[in-house]
């Protein structure tokens, strides 16, 4: 039956368990209805997980550490936070004690469940375990302090952080606190990530990654920040967008560099991105902005031409 259950056979565990209730000579024990219980809640069959604990009492059987422990996993697994605790507080009603594994499991179900007070609480149990063998452990603590909005979530990511080796690097982290920097606009801390996501060969693919990190740099006004990293994106094969080109545009615009904000377009057209009606609204309201008459009439031929609308006030431009 272990040996079905590390491998995730359930049916041949059942067919096992089946055999054995049917030997005269013995009968299944705590430990073998744990078997069953972890093997189920593993595959998320939850509603098998709790007939089987029904099944230990109609048995008189008592549920033991291993019982408990096997519980909390699975609805862990299957992401069920309110039976994960419930289950921890009627196994501490039974006076069956916690160790080392339950309090493991109930810090990353914690974490998870975005909790963040009673997950510090396990984790000041667990301290001294966690912070020198469970890097797991530290990093959906992590993942918790990302997704909450606790004000000081920052200094307790960073306290963490120091915990995790250089070998521990894993590229979804990095990923994730680029995204937590750049939403803070803390710069300086994202672009060291950004610089240790190309070192080790990090690709981001998405879109929704690629506007965070641009509108931290809009926001910051950092035009010439926001140039270097479009040339090193390019060269690593990140996920490119129209966005990127664009804020530089507005940017330039913003400071009167226009022949640098001209460059853009030549950049667009060497990664494929068409113009579109919005980049030759931004030129239009760059040019009129500065008084360049005679682009700015460029430009209204180019949108006539691709057949946009041709702005309102452009007779008295």
């Amino acid at each position: 039956m272990g040996a079905y259950m590390y491998n995730g056979s359930a049916a041949k565990c059942q067919l096992v368990f089946q055999d054995l209730k049917q030997e005269a000579t013995c009968t299944p024990t705590i430990v073998t209805y744990n078997i069953l219980i972890s093997v189920f809640g593993r595959l998320m069959l939850v509603d098998h997980m709790e007939e089987t604990l029904r099944e230990i009492k109609e048995m008189n059987l008592s549920p033991n550490l291993s019982t408990y422990n096997n519980l909390i996993a699975g609805y862990i697994t299957a992401w069920m936070w309110d039976n994960m605790e419930k289950t921890y507080m009627i196994m501490k009603a039974d006076a069956v004690k916690p160790d080392l594994i339950t309090h493991l499991l109930m810090l990353r179900g914690y974490a998870h469940s975005g909790k963040l007070a009673k997950m510090e609480q396990i984790y000041e149990l667990v301290k001294d375990h966690v912070n020198n063998k469970e890097m797991s452990s530290i990093r959906a603590m992590i993942c918790a302090y990302c997704r909450s909005s606790v004000s000081n979530r920052i200094e307790k990511i960073e306290e963490l952080l120091l915990l995790i080796p250089e070998n521990e690097y894993r590229p979804w982290l990095n990923v994730l606190l680029i995204c937590l920097y750049a939403n803070e606009d803390l710069l300086e801390q994202m672009e060291s990530l950004i610089s240790e996501a190309f070192k080790h060969n990090t690709s981001v693919r998405t879109t929704k990654i690629m506007g965070c990190i641009v509108s931290s740099y809009f926001r910051n006004d950092a035009v010439d920040k926001l140039a270097n990293f479009v040339k090193q994106a390019e060269s690593a094969g990140w996920k490119l967008c129209r966005s990127l080109y664009h804020s530089k545009m507005v940017m330039y615009s913003s400071q009167r560099r226009l022949a640098e904000m001209e460059m853009v377009l030549d950049e667009m057209n060497q990664v494929n991105f068409y113009f579109s009606k919005k980049t030759f609204w931004l030129l239009y309201n760059a040019y009129s902005q500065w008084g360049q008459k005679s682009k700015l009439e460029q430009v209204l031929g180019m949108m006539c031409k691709h057949g946009y609308a041709i702005p309102s006030n452009a007779c008295s431009s």
